[in-house]
């Protein structure tokens, strides 16, 4: 499986503290089967107007990863279309970047009782960001649209 995610945050937040205010957040993740030309599924998820840690940027952030191979058998079933639609995910891309870089990227989906599993836990990803150091965004997962692999 692959998957790639796009993130953007507006606001104020200290990063590795819970102290932040966010203006706006959103985030798309992409995910399809293999590398071919096979319809990409993609999902949503927005955050507007909340203080603490759970979405925030130090001022404005937007990055968007490479394409990221999944291999884990687990983590492949929680990225399952009926599993992961409206399910509740915490989103981190980390790094500073003003254009193409490396960066670590964090997905976690989170359970009804608060427990989260990791589906995506990669290090020095490419990423195209301009950053000061990490946008994050917690919220349930929206479908938005299947479409044609470009």
């Amino acid at each position: 499986m692959k998957v790639r995610v796009t993130i953007s945050g507006l606001g104020a937040g200290i990063p590795t503290l819970p102290i932040g205010v966010n203006l706006i957040s959103g985030c798309y993740i992409e995910t399809k089967p293999n590398d071919g030309n096979t319809p990409t599924r993609l999902y949503g998820v927005a955050d507007y107007l909340s203080v603490g840690g759970e979405s925030s940027t130090l001022i404005f952030g937007h990055a968007q990863t490479e394409w990221m191979t999944v291999e884990s058998e687990s983590a492949k079933k929680l990225l399952q279309y009926e599993n992961f639609l409206g399910s509740h995910v915490d989103v981190e891309v980390k790094g500073t970047s003003f254009g193409s870089s490396k960066g670590d990227v964090t997905l976690k989906v989170i359970d009804k009782i608060g427990n989260a599993k990791s589906s995506i836990d990669k290090f020095n990803i490419k990423i195209d960001a301009y950053q000061l150091a990490s946008t994050k965004i917690r919220g349930q997962i929206r479908a938005m649209k299947t479409e044609s692999s470009k």
